[in-house]
């Protein structure tokens, strides 16, 4: 028989219930109440059993056909149609995902484990200026190459020197994260050469001995002058000359300690002759530097010592006092090759200026050089004085 609602509608209710059936289960039974109910009947595993299907005519004979071979298609792979349905499963919860914002995070912690604070004050600064502004809310294993080229183009439109900066920063962090599986790849490496504005150009300055007396007149007078020649009578970094903390000098000797040694952060001892030791005219006792900031504003560093940019800002303002442009790093420069020019051996320049040995020596040669050191900055410090027409040596 094929089910039709005119034969459905047909039926009677009887003094007991009845079932008519269609084909292969598919049923309907008829209540004494006059309830008309689709069903299933099948069996499964040796038992008979009976699906509701619902009530006609709230549900129709084609809904209820379609309920019916649902529930067979069920039975046939050997489900039980009246099996409640898996209890839906929450949707497993996304891995976390590390944006160029969190990469910078976990790397500035790693690098305050062992960079001195100067250095990773710079990058830190460099990252949150340029790079995160950009791109810090990006996936940090979605950035490529490209990326990379674009944003560093973009600064060095208006930087070329801070657009070095950012390579060498932005490398050294995905460095960082591709030694950890944090990405698969740096696409800062080989950024420079993408964009080639930003390779570095080696000065050669060096200031002569007429440049030096002018330099020498011009600077002996003041905290930023002496400063700034006390670059060109030790050789030091304008940082590490700039930051000379009171409870560094001993004597004759100021000892840089490794945390303020930039790049190598390893400790130097430099001898302060007479003619350095003039440029050293301590602050009052409520400063622990002997440059210390005065007043507010470019030159103020984060310890509270003068700032290095306040020797470079200083020289431009004075339109470099009258001589081709130099900058307060040339005259470490200048100290170097004069020290060579004197005889000085090529291993106790280094060690003046506290370059770190290279390759095997550096496993094997220890020695720091205070006997050396002290004789050949003597010899400069005369060399100095006779240029300069002063006497304390």
């Amino acid at each position: 028989m094929t089910f039709t609602d005119r034969y459905l509608k047909s039926l009677k209710p009887k003094e007991k219930q009845y079932y008519v059936r269609e084909q292969r289960g598919f049923a309907l039974r008829v209540l004494p109440s006059g309830v008309k109910t689709f069903l299933y009947i099948y069996t499964i595993n040796g038992t008979r059993r009976q699906l509701n299907l619902g009530n006609y005519p709230h549900v129709s004979l084609a809904d209820a056909h379609e309920k019916y071979l649902a529930a067979a298609k069920l039975l046939a792979n050997g489900i039980d149609p009246q099996t409640p349905p898996p209890e839906p499963q929450p949707e497993p919860a996304k891995p976390e995902v590390l944006t160029v914002s969190g990469l910078k995070a976990l790397y500035v912690k790693h690098i305050k484990s062992h960079l001195v604070e100067r250095s990773v004050v710079q990058q830190e600064r460099t990252l949150d200026k340029d790079v995160v502004p950009v791109i810090g809310d990006l996936p940090a294993a979605e950035i490529r190459r490209k990326d990379a080229i674009a944003l560093v183009e973009t600064v060095a439109r208006r930087a070329p020197g801070q657009a070095r900066n950012v390579i060498k920063t932005a490398r050294s962090m995905y460095s960082f994260a591709l030694a950890r599986e944090l990405v698969e790849l740096n696409p800062f490496a080989g950024a420079g050469r993408a964009v080639p504005v930003t390779a570095p150009k080696a000065r050669k300055r060096i200031l002569s001995d007429d440049e030096v007396r002018k330099v020498w007149a011009a600077l002996n007078d003041g905290e930023i002058g002496r400063a700034t020649l006390l670059i060109l009578t030790t050789g030091q970094r304008p940082g590490e000359v700039t930051g000379i903390h009171r409870d560094e000098i001993y004597g004759r000797w100021w000892t840089i300690p490794p945390e303020r040694a930039k790049k190598n952060d390893r400790e130097n001892r430099v001898y302060l002759t007479g003619l350095s030791k003039s440029l050293l005219a301590l602050p009052a006792d409520d400063y622990d530097h002997v440059f210390p900031a005065r007043g507010r504003g470019r030159g103020i560093g984060a310890d509270g010592s003068m700032r290095p940019s306040t020797l470079s800002h200083n020289l431009t303002d004075n339109d470099y006092f009258g001589l081709p442009r130099w900058t307060p790093h040339d005259l470490r420069r200048t100290m170097a090759t004069g020290l060579a020019r004197l005889g000085c051996p090529d291993e106790v320049i280094d060690e003046v200026l506290n370059h770190k040995k290279k390759g095997i020596i550096s496993v094997y040669n220890r020695h720091r050089y205070d006997r050396e050191k002290r004789r050949w900055l003597i010899l400069w410090a005369h060399h100095l004085r006779s240029t300069i027409k002063v006497k304390s040596v």
